[in-house]
């Protein structure tokens, strides 16, 4: 299993930035944990999920 956003998730073996697209996620508008390494979502690497990663997509916001 995957850890996406605290909840297990038979991902492994998909790609990470396809799995983010899947869902719908804009990626630049995001942030992206793998296993405790941050990308920006437009950075986020594109590699194969594996069984134990944990994937955090945190949603960038403006303060003022």
């Amino acid at each position: 299993m995957v850890w996406l956003n605290g909840e297990p998730k038979p991902l492994e073996g998909k790609n990470l930035r396809e799995v983010l697209e899947a869902l719908g996620v804009e990626l630049e508008r995001v942030a992206v944990l793998l296993n405790e390494e941050a990308f920006l979502g437009l950075e986020a690497p594109d590699r194969v999920l594996r069984d134990g990663d944990v994937v955090e997509v945190v949603a960038l916001m403006q303060g003022g």
